[in-house]
This record gives C-alpha cells, structure tokens and sequence, in this order.
C-alpha cells in the first residue's frame, strides 16, 4: 500500500479520464458519541473514459463495505488496499458507487474532530491540500480532475452543517427514519446545492453547534450581493469581532471587483475559524476555514488584527487564484500561493486601514522566504514536485513569500495595468480549469508586448537561491571617486557570481541634518533618489561619482526587489544609530539587511544584538518591533555562545523591562514589550536569582500572576491589563525558573477551562525542569499516538523550553532510532512535527547530534524525499548555528 499519489499517475488517469460530477453522502449522526470512531460515506461518481482501460480512486479508510462499477460489483478486499481502489473502466460514460466506513482525525488532515472542554460540544471541519479529501470520500484525488459536487450530510438535529454552497434542503429526521443509533438522537439531513467545477482538495464540510454571525454584502462595483457569514464555536462566541472581520471581507471583495473583470463566483462567502487547525486557513470556496487562533479571546494589538486582515484577504485572492483557475499540479502550486500572497498584501494596503502592510511584509514574509532559500534544499519557485509528500513540504516560504515578492518586481517590470490585464485574459481563458506557467506567461506577454516576460521567468521562477546586492564606494576625503553595484547569488562560492539575474530598485541617499538652515532638520533625511539597474555581475553607478559621500546609501529604497541588501561600511555605522530616523519602509529594509548580514557571519552577533536591543528602546511600528524580537530570541538562542548567553539577555530584559515601563498605558507596545520580556525571563534559567535584572524579570512574571485577568498591574508596568496569555506567559517562565510547580500549572488550568488553556497547561507541565518531567512529555509525544496534533505541539513545545542544565542527552539516540517509525505510522502532518520539533539542536553537544544526522541520512538514502529534506534543513540551522558560535562543525 502506498499513500504517495506521484505526479506520473496523476499524468495516467488525467490522460485517461475526464470527471463530471461526485454525489457524495456522509453519516455525521455519531459524531458526539466519542465511542463512535468512523462515519459513513457513499460517493457516487460519474466520469468519461477516453479508452478501456483500468485505473484506481484514492481512499484511506479503514473499511470499505461495498464497490461497483457500471452496476458490477467488485469484491472489497481484492480492490481495496487501504489507500487506493482497483477498478476497470469502459470507453464512454461510466459510474463508479463505494461505501465505506472513514475515519475521524485527530491530526488536523480529512474530518478532524474536536471536543471543546469548555463546555462538552464537539466540532467537526474537514482540511484536504494537498491530498486529504481521500480520507473523508472516495475521490480522484489530485488538482487537474475538477467536477462539481453535490453533499449531503445527515448530522445530529441541534448542529449547523455548511460546505462550499447553500443547503438546498434540510430535513428533520427521526433516527428510526435516517436509520441511525436511537441513542444519538433525531437528525436532519442537508443537502447542498450542486457545486460549480472543483478540485477534490477545495471541497469542504464543517458541522457542529457553531454560532454564526451573518449579513450580506453588496459589491460597490456591480451590485452583485453576496452572503457573508463569520462561525466560530460556542465558547469562542462572545469574543468574535464580527464587526472587524466583515469589514475587511467587504473591503476585499470591493477591491478584488474593482482590478478583476470576473465576479465573485463562488455564491455565498462563509468564513468559518476552526480549533486545533494545522494552517493559518484554507480558501475553500464559499467556506474558507481559519484557525481560530484568529479569535482574540485575550487582548489583540494591532499586529495581531492585521495578520488576520493580511490572511483573510490572501484567501480571498484565492477565489480566483487557486480555485477558479487551479494549477494542474503541484509543480505550479506558486500559480495560486505567490499570486495570493502578492494580492492579499497588495489588497491590505490599499483597501483597508493598513495602507503601511508592505512594512510587515518586507520583515515578516520576505525574512521567511530569505531563510527558506538559502537552505541546501531550496528550489525554483516553479518547483519539481514527483509526488504528493513533496508537495506537502513546498508550503514554504519560496512558494509563498518570495514568490509573491518576484511577482511585486513583475508588477514595476511590466507595470501593473499590463498585470491586470494578463491576469484577467488568464481568468478569461481558463476559468473552472487548471493551467501551468506556460499558460500565464502566454497571458503576460499579450498584455506586456515590450517586455520579455519568459527571460524574466526564466530568471526569477526557474532559478534557486537569493541574489545579494551591495554597493562598492571609494572616496577621497568625503568625495566619491568611484562606485559600483555589485551582484552575487548567495550559492556560489565567494569567488564567482553564480545566477546573475536582472534587477531593477531604487537606491537612495540619506543626509544628516545640522539642525540649522540646510533644511533637513537635526535628523537622517532622504535627499535623492535614483533608479539603477543590474543585469551582470556588476554596473557603474557615474551618477554617483563627484558627490559627497552620503551618510548613508541603501538599495532597495521602496522594496520593489527581491535580494540581500549589503550596506556599505559607511552606510552600517549610520544605521546602526540612526535606523530610527527613516521612515517606517526604509527602516525595515535596514533591519532586514541587519538580520541577514547576522544570519549570514557577516555582523558580528553581538554587534546585531546591540543595534537589536537599542530598537528596543524606540521602534513603534508592530511590524518592525515583532520582526526584531524574533531575531534577537534566535540570536541569544542560537547563535551566541553559551558562556556569553546568560548576561546577553540579561541586557536585553534588561531594556525590554526599561522600555516597558516608559511606555503609555493600555498601549499595543507596552503588551509586546511584556510579552517579549516574559520570554526573556524564562531564558534566565541558570542565571543567579540575585542579579538585579534576572531578579526584576521574576519579579514582574510574579506579580502578573498574583493580577486577576482583566485587571492592571499597579507597578512595573502601570495600566498593562492582565489577560489569560499573558498569564500564561508568566507561568511558563516561572516553571522553567523552578519558582512554580504542578500546583501553580493545576490551579491555572481551572481558572482557565478553555481549548487554549488545557493546550497551554499541557505545555508548560511538559515545560518542567526536572528530567523525569522531560521524559514523560517526551514519551507521549513520541508513543502516544492519540494525542491530538494541538496536543503533540503543546508536548514539544514544553521540551524545548529552557533549561538550566542537560537534561535530555538520552533523548538523542531515541530520536535517531524513531525517525523512520515516525514516518512510516504516523499522517505527514504530525511526522513533520516530530520530526522539527524534537530535532535534539538543544543538546549540549551539538557536534554528536550534527554527526548523528548526516550518519542517518547517509545510511538512508532511500528514506522519503520530504522526511530527508525536513532533517537536511534542521542540519543546515544546527551548523550555521555552530558557525555563529564559533564553534567546530565536524569532529
């Protein structure tokens, strides 16, 4: 039996047959009796053979009951394998029915199931990308396959049911009438109206005692009304800000009407935030699920609204990049992922209050795509994807983030009337179908005559790796002589420039101010711009040549680019004082330049952390302030030898503490200072108790806890409103600190009886800095296959939590020995959990740990493409890790 669907059979049945219509009926009546592992399922296909021949449906399940073909029935246990049914077909139309018995999951992959320990009521929402659907119906389970669907789902009486269209009917049944357990109760049947053409990993159903939000919206551009609607379950209802969600949604769908000449067409437009989910969302048609993560129970910055805002609109995008035009396979998934997140970023910014999203997006999301694509395993955006496992891992952040930042340089290349304009005859052409990269550029260069768009193609979407940029500046005395843009691919090796690509910024030129009649105030000020180009290996700047040498030069004024930005000497001791002066864009790319040349060995660490630590002090935007806290927890994390680690970041609470206090009541940066602060306070671990920045640390995650949720902390930080998180938060640095026990976990966890508070109370128990504590968190997470996919998290992530001393080596040579059972018994998701997670980079003998995994993959090399690309990635973070530290990477 094999679960890995590769693109050569995709190829085999796509060439064999054309698919019109899954009739499909699930028996969710059950669902609430815990006893009761599996649901119902009948589908009922009808498709076109283009010759005889033989092919197979996708299906994991753990029973099929019956199989017919044509009216022929096929004995189960000879077409059956346990993921894929056998069956003939014949020239023409034909009709294939299974019954079978599918089962709920626990890992957030098919029809995951959840009780709420809120209140008892259980959930139930399906998530299929890349190749889910089979575990919930029997499908053909891959992009280019589309048919329209027709649900019918019999659930018990009380719940609400939705899937991708409107309920044509519901129906009150008895359960003597449906045929169901009389102990389950009455039921009704929904059934819902015939979908428009689809692929299988777009469908969707959710059903349980949701509560719903509703209204309708009506297009500014055409009139058109659309049905909104926001779900959430119970428990999370009085915390929904239905009024900020739809405001977004109706600003997304006025905004994507207004640039594209197709109108919404997927019917109503349901949003539904789901527990335990394993993305960020899904864009479903009709019902886009999100994790509910996105409902702000405890206090939301507006950090945290705009990633919902960002999210919600990526998805929206997807209406019409992803799922009206679907790539054939999931070699072109960037087709729908770039283009989604360039709109929805595109989208923020101009339709709704976050006209400054581009700011985030220049840390948040180009930062991941830099880090993804300077692992050994980077790849093309266009991606060589031979099988279904591979297209799980190529979710990442080349897909996503530096695709949709190619595609903002393609918007300055071509302009974006002509991006328009390609993109809506590429809507034109292929709508309800599925198209390849051939397909778009074909569009592009319609819309775009005078550009070539397949060089830029080739350039940017068949090519891997990040391009670094840096300026080459002589002068004599204060007067530039010469300057030059020099290009490199950050693959080849110092001496050679590597992939050369075309590259179009804008380079920019900071002054100081005298405070007197210059005009520039007493601060850094922008005083000319200039357009540049780089083809080669380098280019002359003339235009430079004769001026004074500004204090400052940076490349990529506007973030229109894609590349590593190397700021010149001159240019890095002006930002290491005076980043705070620019503007808010212009200080990202300074900061991201920062946090590359860190990442990279080329700015010392502690030289990062003291720039890091004194933007600390001053930095306001959210966007920028998150991005920096995160390098500088991986810095003091990773990348900063041991012995110097403990007083680092005692220097760094020691200013989050400082700019906390100074900060305004009630403000977003006061909560992000307290919550960056708690994290500081659990790195102490092992420090003296008596140091007065460790002692104050503890001090304020002391008196967090001794606040109320909902009240204000008299001192320390006046005014900050203790919530559950932020409780949480003080807790957990306080287990690991050694000054909370089983004691302060339990009375937390009833004070707080909620999905996030028993996945944080699990947490922070496996958090405990005792070994026989570690171990037991270790043991189910690696043995317990009933833990839920939110659980198994909570488990790793209180294992690496810190800790004063080693207490896990052991734990290493189990890890080794579990890889291949983790991979072979367990759903990809929660395998590619354990696998990251409990990665041993937190042993003090990283060396062993280094060699121990290029042993395994040595001695593996016919273990699962994506299970080797996981451990080769969580390598490359060990050893540049070991660099940093200035440490030996082999023995």
């Amino acid at each position: 039996m094999t679960t890995n669907l590769t693109r050569d059979e995709a190829e085999a049945r796509s060439a064999l047959l054309t698919v019109e219509h899954y009739a499909v009926d699930l028996d969710l009546s059950g669902a609430a009796d815990p006893r009761v592992a599996t649901f119902g399922s009948r589908t009922t296909v009808d498709m076109t053979a283009r010759a005889d021949g033989s092919t197979f449906i996708d299906l994991i399940a753990p029973s099929v009951g019956a199989v017919s073909i044509n009216g022929m029935a096929l004995d189960p246990a000879e077409a059956f394998d346990g993921s894929r049914i056998r069956f003939p077909v014949q020239q023409g139309a034909n009709r294939l029915i299974v019954l079978a018995d599918a089962a709920y999951s626990r890992s957030g992959e098919g029809m995951h199931r959840f009780v709420d320990p809120a209140d008892g009521l259980t959930y139930l929402y399906t998530q299929y990308e890349p190749t889910d659907a089979r575990r919930v119906a029997a499908v053909f389970d891959q992009p280019d396959l589309k048919a329209a669907y027709t649900f019918q789902v019999l659930a018990p009486a009380a719940w609400t049911v939705l899937s991708n269209t409107a309920a044509d009917t519901v129906t009150d049944l008895s359960a003597e009438a449906a045929g169901t357990r009389p102990d389950h109760g009455a039921v009704r049947m929904h059934r819902f109206a015939r979908t428009l053409p689809m692929s299988s990993y777009l469908t969707c159903v959710c059903a349980g005692p949701y509560a719903a939000v509703t209204r309708e919206h009506r297009v500014a551009r055409t009139g058109e009304v659309i049905p909104l609607g926001v779900h959430v379950r119970k428990s999370l209802a009085p915390y929904v800000d239905a009024e900020d969600i739809l405001r977004v949604t109706g600003q997304g769908l006025d905004f994507f009407h207004s640039i594209f000449r197709t109108a919404y067409p997927w019917g109503k437009y349901d949003q539904i935030f789901v527990p335990e989910y394993n993305l960020g969302a899904m864009e479903n048609p009709g019902l886009v699920t999100f994790t509910d993560h996105y409902i702000h129970r405890d206090r939301a910055t507006r950090a945290d609204r705009e990633a919902r805002a960002n999210t919600i609109l990526h998805e929206m995008a997807h209406m019409w990049f992803g799922d009206l035009v679907t790539m054939t396979w999931w070699d072109d998934l960037w087709l729908k992922e770039s283009f989604a997140d360039y709109m929805g970023g595109h989208a923020l910014a101009s339709a709704t209050e976050y006209s400054d999203g581009w700011v985030s997006f220049a840390l948040r999301r180009k930062d991941w795509a830099y880090r993804q694509d300077q692992y050994p395993t980077s790849h093309p955006i266009v991606a060589d994807i031979p099988d279904v496992e591979a297209a799980k891992l190529n979710f990442d952040g080349i897909t996503y983030a530096k695709g949709a930042s190619v595609l903002k340089a393609l918007v300055e290349y071509v302009g974006e009337e002509a991006f328009l304009s390609g993109s809506n005859a590429y809507f034109d052409a292929h709508a309800y179908g599925n198209a390849r990269l051939e397909d778009f550029l074909s569009a592009l260069d319609e819309a775009a005559p005078d550009r070539d768009v397949r060089a830029w193609a080739a350039a940017w979407l068949q090519t891997r790796g990040t391009s670094e940029l840096r300026l080459e500046i002589a002068d004599q005395e204060g007067t530039i002589t010469s300057a030059r843009l020099i290009q490199r691919d950050g693959f080849a090796p110092e001496s050679e420039p590597g992939v050369l690509r075309p590259h179009r910024l804008t380079l920019a030129a900071f002054e100081e101010g005298t405070g007197g009649d210059d005009g520039l105030g007493g601060g850094l000020r922008l005083t000319q711009t200039w357009d540049v180009e780089v083809t080669g290996a380098s280019t002359d700047l003339s235009q430079l040549v004769g001026r004074a040498r500004p204090a400052l030069l940076l490349l990529n004024h506007g973030d229109q680019d894609y590349a590593k930005v190397r700021l010149d000497e001159v240019s890095e001791q002006t930002a290491m004082s005076r980043t705070a002066d620019l503007e808010p864009l212009d200080r990202a790319i300074v900061i991201s330049a920062f946090a590359n040349a860190v990442r990279d060995g080329v700015m010392p660490v502690p030289t990062y952390l003291q720039a890091a630590t004194g933007l600390l002090m001053t930095e306001e935007h959210p966007g920028i302030l998150s991005s920096v806290m995160t390098t500088l927890s991986t810095a003091l994390d990773l990348w900063l030898p041991i012995a110097e680690r403990v007083d680092a970041v005692a220097a760094v609470l020691d200013a989050a503490l400082a700019a906390m206090q100074a900060e305004p009541a009630g403000s977003d940066r006061q909560l992000s200072l307290a919550r960056f602060a708690m994290g500081m306070c659990a790195r102490t671990a092992g420090a003296r108790g008596s140091d007065r920045t460790v002692a104050a640390g503890r001090g304020f995650a002391s008196l967090v806890l001794q606040t109320q949720p909902g009240e204000a902390l008299p001192d320390v930080a006046p005014g900050l409103v203790v919530d559950h998180a932020l409780r949480w938060m003080a807790l957990r640095a306080l287990v690991v600190l050694g000054w909370a026990d089983v004691e302060g976990i339990d009375a937390e966890a009833q004070l707080d009886r909620t999905g996030s508070g028993a996945v944080n109370a699990a947490m922070v128990r496996a958090a405990r800095p005792l070994a026989v504590a570690r171990r037991r968190a270790w043991d189910e997470a690696t043995r317990d296959i009933s833990l839920s996919n939110d659980m198994l998290s909570a488990r790793i992530g209180g294992l690496n939590a810190p800790v004063p001393h080693p207490m896990m080596e052991d734990c290493v040579d189990d890890y080794f020995s579990l890889l291949e059972e983790f991979w072979s018994t367990r759903p990809i998701e929660i395998s590619r959990r354990l696998v990251v997670g409990l990665y041993p980079d937190w042993s003090s003998r990283p060396r062993r740990v280094a060699s121990r995994t290029e042993d395994w993959l040595r001695q593996h090399p016919d273990a699962p493409a994506a299970q080797r690309r996981l451990l080769i990635e969580a390598l490359d973070d060990l050893q540049r890790a070991m660099r940093l530290r200035g440490e030996i990477v082999r023995d």
